[in-house]
C-alpha cells in the first residue's frame, strides 16, 4: 500500500481504506474528481490500519501519495482535525490551501471543534443542514458541497449470499453500535416492522438489520437480538464488517431502506438505496432532505425532542427528531400493497440521484470551486 504518486496540486486527506462512513466520504470524493477529469493524490492518515478490502486496495492504492499538495481537501471530522494536521505536518499544512470537509449531525456545531476548523482556509459542508450548523460557528467561508453517491459494484451478489428469503418483501436498515446508536435509532425501525408484522401475520415480509461495532456483552445488542428472535423467521441480523461490494449489494437486494434516524449529516444509506432504484423511508429531518423529496421518497413525521444526556457528543441543550414508528409502519405497508408504485418511486429516486448527485455532477461542482479559489 505505497506508491510514488506525486499529489501535484490536489490531495484528498482521509481514510480511503476504512469501512466507515468517513472512509466512503473520502472514496466518493476521489471518484467524483476523477469523473470530472481531475486526478488527486490520496493521503491516508488513519491512525490504525488493519486488513484492507481487496477491491479498495485495487482501486485506491495506485493513487496513494507520500505528502500533502498545494491544495488539500481533508475528509475528516472536527474532533480528528488537529491530529490529522500534525500527521500531515505543520510546514506542509501552513504552505498549502487547506479545505476541511467534515460531517456533523446536530443543529449547532461544537465550539471546541469550530476552533480547529478555523485553522483551515475554508469549509465544505456535505449538506445544507451541516452548512447551517457550521456557518454560525466559524468565520471562514462555508460552502455547500453535497457528497457524490457512487455505486460501483465489483460483482453481483444475490439474496442467497446474505441468507435472505428469495421471495419476501425485505426491509433493510444498517448502523454502527460504536458510533452512538441512539442517533441512528434502530429500535424505532424494529418497532415499525413489528407493527406491520402484527397487523399482517400472513404477509411475506422480512426485516434485515445490519450492524457493526457491537459485542456479545453489549446490552443494546442483546436487546436487539431478543427483538429479532421474537420476530423469527421474519427477521435477521447481519453483524460485523462487510466488504464495500457486499454492503452495496445488500442494499440492492432489498425492497426498501428504512431509517428512523434522529439526525443525519448526509444520510448515505438512503441515498445509496435511491441510487439503486429502491424506495427509501426516512425521518423528514436533517441532511437527508438534500436529496429526499416527497416525489422521490417517503418521509416520516417526527417531533423535535431534547438530546438525552450522554446520547451524543456536545448534545447538551440541543434537539433532534423523534420519528413516528406508526407513520413509518403505514408507509412500509403502502409500498407492500402497491408494488407498481414502489417500483415507480424507486425509478424516480434513481433518476433524481443520477441527475443531481452522481460522481460527474458533484465532481464538476468540486472542480468549479477549485477554479474559483485559484481565480
Amino acid at each position: 500500500m505505497s506508491s510514488d504518486v506525486n499529489p501535484g496540486d490536489l490531495a484528498i486527506v482521509g481514510y480511503p481504506f476504512l469501512p466507515i462512513g468517513m472512509g466512503e466520504h473520502a472514496r466518493s470524493t476521489f471518484r467524483a474528481f476523477r469523473a470530472a477529469g481531475k486526478t488527486a493524490g490520496l493521503l491516508d492518515v488513519a491512525d490504525q490500519k488493519g486488513e484492507v478490502d481487496a477491491d479498495l486496495d485495487r482501486d485506491f492504492s495506485p493513487f496513494l501519495a507520500p505528502s500533502a499538495a498545494e491544495v488539500n481537501l481533508f475528509c475528516v471530522n472536527g474532533d480528528e482535525a488537529a491530529r490529522v494536521i500534525e500527521t500531515v505536518g505543520r510546514k506542509a499544512f501552513d504552505s498549502a490551501y487547506n479545505i476541511v470537509y467534515p460531517a456533523w449531525e446536530l443543529a449547532r456545531y461544537p465550539e471546541c471543534w469550530a476552533k480547529v476548523l478555523e485553522r483551515f482556509d475554508e469549509v465544505w459542508a456535505p449538506s445544507a443542514f451541516i452548512r447551517d450548523a457550521i456557518a454560525g460557528a466559524v468565520s471562514k467561508p462555508v460552502v455547500h458541497m453535497p457528497l457524490a453517491v457512487d455505486l460501483k459494484l465489483s460483482a453481483f451478489l444475490g439474496r442467497r449470499h446474505f441468507g435472505i428469503p428469495e421471495d419476501a418483501f425485505v426491509v433493510l436498515f444498517f448502523f454502527d453500535f460504536s458510533s452512538f446508536a441512539d442517533r441512528k435509532n434502530p429500535a424505532a425501525v424494529l418497532e415499525a416492522f413489528e407493527r406491520v408484522a402484527a397487523r399482517r401475520p400472513d404477509a411475506n415480509i422480512h426485516c434485515v438489520i445490519k450492524s457493526r461495532g457491537g459485542s456479545d456483552a453489549d446490552e443494546a445488542q442483546l436487546a436487539l437480538e431478543a427483538r429479532l428472535a421474537a420476530l423469527a423467521p421474519r427477521a435477521q441480523a447481519i453483524y460485523g464488517d462487510l466488504s464495500d461490494n457486499e454492503i452495496k449489494n445488500l442494499v440492492r437486494v432489498c425492497d426498501v431502506f428504512v431509517s428512523l434516524h434522529r439526525s443525519e449529516g448526509f444520510g448515505r444509506g438512503m441515498a445509496e438505496a435511491m441510487a439503486m432504484g429502491r424506495p427509501a423511508i426516512a425521518t423528514a429531518y436533517s441532511g437527508n432532505l438534500d436529496f429526499m423529496t416527497p416525489q422521490t421518497s417517503l418521509l416520516v413525521d417526527y417531533d423535535l425532542v431534547p438530546v438525552a444526556e450522554g446520547a451524543y457528543p456536545h448534545g447538551d441543550g440541543q434537539v433532534w427528531a423523534e420519528a413516528s414508528p406508526e407513520h413509518a409502519s403505514r408507509l412500509i405497508e403502502q409500498l407492500l400493497d402497491d408494488p407498481a408504485e414502489a417500483r415507480a418511486m424507486g425509478a424516480r429516486a434513481k433518476a433524481h440521484i443520477r441527475q443531481n448527485f452522481c460522481v460527474r455532477a458533484i465532481g464538476q461542482r468540486y472542480v468549479d470551486r477549485l477554479a474559483a479559489i485559484r481565480g
